[in-house]
């Protein structure tokens, strides 16, 4: 008789959400540039035909596969980190005098990361997530290129895009 070993569906289960936790999800994001307004954003809606600006103008367009889970993962790190400045901020009664400006600019700071999740989870029908660990973990697998004053990593898709275009 040959020696077999039971298999459990659980067991199963979870080598698999395992093994997907750490698989990179990608996609491709556009960077646009509008050479007479001097202008340059990022879309995830690729148009094959080109596309106009707002001033008329035709835009100069760079495709770029990165990989969404580690964009989307940064992200929700840059997220926490205005968060708890944010939050710092109002503890300090001299701090509410002087932030008030810094506030506003890092509110407007998190609507625009929390948009940029937004159109990183609707490129795909399944759900992303973050990958798992701590920040010191990730930093090699999530690609950061930059970490800036106030501790928000820059992947490597959104460090300097005027480059893409000389």
């Amino acid at each position: 008789m040959s020696e077999s070993k039971a298999i459990s569906l659980d067991a199963f289960r979870k080598k698999k959400i395992e093994r997907e936790a750490d698989q990179p999800i990608y996609g491709i994001l556009v960077w646009l540039y509008c050479p007479k307004c001097k202008s340059i954003e990022y879309t995830e809606i690729i148009a094959s035909g080109g596309r106009a600006h707002r001033c008329g103008t035709q835009v100069e367009e760079v495709e770029v596969e990165v990989d969404l889970r580690a964009e989307y993962t940064i992200t929700a790190m840059n997220l926490e980190k205005i968060d708890q400045i944010l939050k710092k901020n109002k503890k300090s009664r001299l701090m509410k005098i002087v932030s008030k400006s810094l506030d506003k600019a890092m509110i407007a700071l998190k609507n625009s990361e929390e948009i940029y999740l937004q159109r990183l989870q609707g490129m795909k029908s399944q759900l992303l997530l973050p990958y798992q660990g701590t920040p010191e973990e990730l930093k090699s697998k999530l690609n950061i290129k930059e970490t800036n004053k106030l501790g928000l990593a820059i992947s490597e898709f959104r460090y300097q895009p005027e480059d893409r275009f000389k």
